[in-house]
């Protein structure tokens, strides 16, 4: 489960749910038991191109970028003026767009734009311990970063699927906005330097966005909230540090079970450091 430290009356997450599903394992696995399945998989036997690596994908219906970041329209709710909810859906946005968009920070390069868009108390403890040599410490997983020097991206787009929803909760006497944002993020990799093989990755986020005023009248602040599901897709399972580690290989590298549709909403949540299997991404 997450980990949190106290820092000024809020909880600070200091270790992020990153789960696995393991698109090579899949492969491994349904060759043997399911070879039909595998062939009627989207995204599994296709060839991925520099030119269309998103082609014959589910992500090729997906919005390019920030824009696929759906906004809705700004209502009041409860104790939040419509002016407020306007501005934390704006503000939830740059966060995504920061943690999962940022060209640098998926690199694996020092994650600035992500940092700058934190609350000051939070952006210390996020430089703090960002890249701490104790991976349950490491703030490095509230970002996507894959290992530095190790990926290249695939040409200018990344396809996202990303909606927002708000609600409102009393915590400690204090009244709250909570902006939760589910994400389907897919990147098109390859290995730094090499020409392929061309990998689409998957990480999945759904987590909470806090917006709180500390005196009445004053502005609207904004706090990393509960981190509810994460995952990721086409990566390995046998490196345990918070960067992502696309598996160009398809070797296999530990997921088991049923292969999943990593786009189908019904997928089997896995546990805690659970490396699954799935069909094609």
């Amino acid at each position: 489960m997450l980990k949190y430290r106290e820092l000024a009356g809020r909880g600070v997450a200091v270790g992020i749910l990153a789960l696995s599903l393991s698109g090579c394992a899949a492969v491994a696995q349904l060759t043997d038991e399911a070879g039909n399945l595998l062939e009627n998989s989207a995204g599994v036997n296709d060839v991925i191109t520099a030119d269309a690596p998103f082609r014959g994908s589910p992500s090729e219906k997906y919005a390019d970028g920030a824009a696929g970041i759906a906004i809705p329209e700004a209502t009041r709710v409860k104790w939040f003026s419509k002016t407020d909810v306007a501005w934390a859906y704006r503000k939830a946005k740059k966060l995504i767009e920061a943690r999962h968009l940022d060209e640098q920070t998926l690199l694996g390069g020092r994650p600035t734009a992500y940092a700058d868009q934190l609350h000051p108390r939070l952006r210390k403890e996020f430089l703090k311990y960002l890249d701490h040599k104790d991976q349950d410490e490491d703030t490095r997983a509230w970002v996507t970063s894959f290992a530095p020097g190790k990926v290249d991206l695939v040409g200018l787009v990344i396809k996202v699927q990303s909606t927002l929803s708000p609600s409102v909760k009393i915590v400690e006497n204090r009244r709250e906005l909570h902006v939760t944002h589910e994400s389907r993020i897919v990147y098109a990799v390859k290995p730094k330097g090499k020409p392929g093989p061309i990998q689409r990755v998957m990480v999945y986020d759904k987590s909470v966005f806090e917006f709180w005023r500390e005196r009445s009248g004053g502005r609207l602040n904004v706090w990393q909230g509960d981190h509810i599901e994460g995952w990721s897709a086409n990566t390995r399972c046998d490196i345990s540090d918070s960067f992502y580690h696309p598996d160009f290989n398809l070797t296999g590298s530990g997921g088991t079970g049923p292969a999943q549709d990593p786009y189908k909403e019904q997928a089997k949540p896995l546990k805690e450091g659970e490396c699954g299997a799935v069909t094609g991404v």
